[in-house]
């Protein structure tokens, strides 16, 4: 009993001391706040905790880890290193757009390009990539377009590598489009548009037990007119749909990455007030979090959509965020009864005007051969 106190208290002061030198180089440098505190010390206690490192390695595993941070950081402001990502980022997004527009994919740029293209003025850092927002039953045409763009196209809603943070998928995005020969991206947020006008804002992700799941955020018609296709703007002499930036500041105002807080700045004082203001009300009232199970339909069924409805099974869990009061068009697994009710109702019909002619046709016949033994006896 004492070794495992003795234990114990040798892993909490192992604890103190490495939360104690992450906190210290939090508070002295300021380019590690691109991210929160309480992130860093998650990742720090992830790594060191456990390992067979003395607190002097650890630290010096820390400096290293610093010294590589401040180096990519320089590198992202770098002149030359921006003129360069520029010209790629551009180039590919205009190559993109055009093909997009020329297959009538419903798409929409999002991330913080959207608000550095409407109002006419490249940013100063580089960019990771390119975002998009794609409707769901569009993701095969996606896929023909990267081709021809030379990317390595994969869709992982199925089995994404992704897991739930805080209520939210993190990691790699499940659809993406990879150069082979740069870094360069494309990032996929898949979408589906509803009769009624509302729009579901979907990522996918794996539990604990690596079952798939979707998060959907519903957002009601009034909402999703404002956010999802209804801004364009000119780029390059080409229509391009774009996330209003209003929206993009909303996201990257409340994040503690310092690119997102340098492109909030650049946004704040350049947005439609009144805009801004209406999607902050609107989002607070109208959207619907749940979170349900999917399964995997196979590849490109369909056109790479996302397959039948699926065998009768496990209703949808719920979290605490959850108000559900229907399932997912092609991902959740919904009661088969009433189709099988309406087939059966259908060729029970079908039977009865059968046997009902057949009766008609016998009678008719009887009626003729009487009359018939009538006008020979006559």
């Amino acid at each position: 009993m004492d070794k495992m106190i003795s234990s114990e208290d040798k892993r909490e002061l192992r604890k103190k001391q490495i939360t104690l030198l992450v906190t210290s180089y939090y508070q002295k440098l300021d380019f590690l706040h691109y991210e929160s505190l309480d992130v860093l010390l998650e990742k720090s206690l992830d790594l060191f905790l456990d390992s067979d490192l003395t607190i002097d390695e650890i630290n010096d595993k820390l400096v290293d880890a610093i010294a590589s941070r401040k180096k990519a950081l320089d590198e992202r402001y770098d002149d030359d290193n921006v003129r360069n990502n520029h010209e790629t980022i551009y180039g590919r997004l205009e190559q993109l757009v055009r093909e997009l527009n020329k297959l009538g994919v419903d798409y929409q740029l999002a991330g913080a390009l959207c608000g550095y293209i409407k109002y006419d003025q490249e940013s100063n850092r580089c960019h990771d990539d390119i975002d998009l927002n794609v409707n769901e039953e569009d993701i095969g045409k996606l896929r023909e377009v990267c081709s021809r763009m030379g990317l390595l196209f994969e869709d992982n809603r199925f089995s994404s590598p992704r897991v739930l943070k805080n209520g939210i998928p993190s990691g790699e995005h499940e659809v993406i489009a990879n150069d082979p020969n740069s870094d360069f991206h494309i990032g996929v947020f898949p979408f589906e548009r509803k009769k009624d006008g509302s729009v579901i804002s979907k990522g996918y992700y794996h539990d604990e037990n690596g079952h798939p799941y979707v998060r959907e955020e519903e957002y009601p018609p009034e909402l999703a007119s404002e956010l999802f296709g209804a801004e364009e703007v000119d780029f390059r002499g080409t229509p391009l749909r774009i996330t209003p930036p209003e929206q993009i500041y909303l996201f990257k105002k409340y994040t503690n990455k310092e690119k997102d807080q340098h492109d909030a700045k650049f946004l704040e004082d350049r947005l439609d007030p009144e805009k801004l203001m209406r999607i902050r009300t609107l989002s607070h009232e109208g959207r619907v979090v749940r979170h349900l199970p999917v399964v995997s339909m196979g590849e490109d069924k369909k056109n790479n959509e996302l397959g039948s409805m699926l065998e009768e099974g496990t209703q949808p869990q719920k979290d605490s965020h959850t108000i559900s009061k229907e399932g997912v068009k092609m991902l959740v697994k919904k009661d088969p009864k009433p189709q099988q009710d309406i087939t059966s109702s259908e060729d029970g019909f079908i039977s009865n005007v059968i046997i009902t002619t057949l009766a008609l046709i016998t009678f008719v016949l009887c009626f003729i051969g009487i009359a018939l033994i009538y006008l020979i006896q006559m």
